[in-house]
């Protein structure tokens, strides 16, 4: 099986934003977590918080579905 330097880059690349991006997914859970623990800071509206969390949660599906493309694909 012979792989092409710029596979071999894209599926390195997509392994690096897989994992940044369950990071990012554990930071905000452990984020959340300690928020609520302390129910400190600002309160947020409830449309504020919802338009936040859709576009979290959105951003971080697309990245987990692209770079798992990036190594699945190529």
């Amino acid at each position: 099986m012979h792989m092409d330097l710029s596979t071999i880059l894209v599926r390195v690349v997509g392994l690096f934003f897989l994992g940044w991006t369950g990071y990012s997914v554990f930071k905000h859970v452990k984020a959340l977590k300690a928020q609520r623990a302390q129910n400190k800071g600002k309160e947020q509206s409830m449309s504020e918080e919802l338009l936040n969390n859709i576009i979290l949660y959105l951003w971080l599906a697309f990245m987990t579905m692209f770079s798992i493309g990036m190594i699945v694909n190529n």
